[in-house]
């Protein structure tokens, strides 16, 4: 008889596992993400004539084509150092990286030496700000200020939508999964020069392959828009958002751009939509997330936890799921939050896995805390800056968990379907909650050492206060003279006596 593999075995087995996938779709996605962001680098060297780059991971480490791709956006030369040594690629990162920020490019604990010692995930970052400000924000900024909208992606979401209203087998309501068919964007492209092909070819094409590859060639050939996506890359079950961005921008370019308040709104009832959700979300998880991140950036406090108060990693989800039992209650939890498609639920548990694996990578990077005053400022702040990120994320996590026993409480799904739902929003929760937790330890810990090293300066400067005091009353007790010789004696002595300290 085969022995019983115990539970926690199990559990640790299945977070392993779904880990590993998770993992596997972020180093897709990255590897999605670093060819198409080098197409489109090469695209901007291509304009300027100048040779494209190779690898997008070790091209830009010497700070030189980074330099270069920021002459061809900003249309002025730039400055580059003439040696190869680390002490100049930083020179060269560090200079693209403060023009970067006269131009108002929202970056995020980026750093000089990041770039320059490779790091992929930072250079992915680095490029898709840029791609942003200028693509992005750069083409969608008349548009925006006309209809004083401030989210770019909300209005070329909103132009889609406009756009590709007539064609019922499209629903763009996001940048990933809605353009995996291929059928968005060949209706973009139709609806504005429907004289280039007949819809009915698209239609007859029976892969997302083939139509997506369709799409690319018509506004490759007839707009001049740079193949900037593989269809391959595209047809999966969730697309790589800023790729599909940066490429619809593109189309948004060279199309007709008119767009109506209309349109606007409508993708603003989308978002209410969605918000609704999450506040009724936030209204049952109130008590579990009680302990919340307290940042109090002008003083530098933290308030923490106290030991008891702790989570202990149960998901809070399963409780709830539990309590919605009978077809009334049943009826009033769908009724408020509508139906989760199970496809909906795996696409949103991915994305905030992703960012969570990612998360976990940044506190885990984050050096031992310094000794030196001034080390520790900086490491603080620098980690403020991670927990301000990670409370702006609290509310994904909750949304997915809510999704997931929303899925569990409409009874429809299999006994093994359930199991895996639960073994994954147990492994969502578990992980956010050790995260949440570890990094209001190290903020705890950052202030005590920070206040511990400030309280010692502050001794030190005290102590040569009460010894300099002491030497001012006894000088007040000497008497000078009784010449000139002995006075400057006396002077000289002091001299020695104020510099020793």
């Amino acid at each position: 008889m085969a022995e019983a593999v115990p539970f926690d075995d199990q559990r640790d087995a299945a977070e392993d596992e779904f880990g590993d996938i998770i993992k596997t779709r972020t180093d897709e996605r990255e590897d999605v993400q670093k060819k198409t962001f080098s197409k489109w680098i090469n695209s901007q060297f291509s304009k300027a004539g100048k040779a494209p780059i190779e690898d997008l991971f070790t091209d830009l480490c010497d700070g030189r084509r980074l330099l270069e791709l920021l002459e061809g956006l900003i249309r002025h030369e730039l400055v580059k150092e003439k040696g190869f040594t680390r002490v100049h690629s930083l020179n060269n990162v560090n200079r693209a990286l403060q023009i970067l920020q006269r131009n108002n490019v929202e970056l995020v604990n980026i750093g000089g030496a990041d770039i320059v010692d490779g790091n992929h995930k930072l250079i992915l970052g680095l490029i898709w700000s840029i791609i942003l400000h200028w693509q992005v924000k750069g083409v969608l900024k008349d548009l925006m200020a006309g209809l004083q909208q401030t989210s770019s992606e909300k209005i070329l979401l909103s132009w889609v939508r406009q756009s590709t209203k007539a064609y019922p087998q499209v629903n763009v309501v996001n940048f990933s999964s809605s353009w995996e068919d291929g059928l968005a964007f060949n209706a973009l492209i139709h609806s504005h020069r429907p004289e280039l092909f007949e819809w009915r070819v698209v239609e007859e094409k029976s892969s997302a392959l083939d139509r997506l590859e369709h799409a690319f060639s018509m506004a490759e050939k007839h707009l001049g828009i740079d193949r900037l996506l593989d269809p391959e890359d595209v047809a999966t079950t969730h697309p790589d958002k800023k790729s599909i961005i940066m490429y619809v921008t593109s189309l948004f370019q060279m199309l007709p751009h008119l767009l109506t308040m209309e349109a606007i709104q409508e993708v603003d009832t989308l978002s209410s939509s969605r918000m609704t959700q999450e506040e009724f979300m936030q209204s049952h998880i109130q008590h579990h997330y009680s302990q919340q991140i307290t940042v109090n950036v002008s003083q530098g406090r933290v308030r923490s936890p106290s030991p008891s108060a702790r989570p202990h990693y149960k998901s809070y989800v399963f409780t709830q799921a539990s309590h919605i039992q009978s077809p009334e209650q049943r009826k009033r939890h769908t009724q408020v939050l509508g139906t989760v498609g199970l496809e909906a639920y795996q696409s949103a548990l991915e994305e905030v896995l992703t960012w969570l694996l990612s998360a976990e990578d940044g506190l885990q990077s984050q050096p031992p805390i310094s000794t030196c005053v001034e080390e520790v400022k900086e490491q603080f702040h620098t980690h403020e800056g991670y927990m301000i990120e990670l409370t702006s994320h609290q509310g994904n996590v909750g949304h997915v968990l809510q999704m997931g026993a929303q899925i569990l409480a409409e009874g429809s799904l299999s006994e093994e379907e359930e199991r895996e739902i639960r073994e994954q929003m147990n492994l969502l929760n578990s992980r956010w909650e050790h995260l949440r937790v570890s990094s209001m330890e190290r903020q705890s810990r950052l202030h005590e050492v920070l206040m511990d090293l400030q309280h010692q300066q502050l001794k030190q400067l005290n102590d040569w206060l009460e010894f300099t005091e002491a030497r001012i009353k006894k000088m007040a007790t000497q008497a000078l003279g009784p010449d000139l010789e002995n006075i400057k004696q006396q002077i000289e002595e002091h001299k020695v006596s104020v510099w020793s300290q």
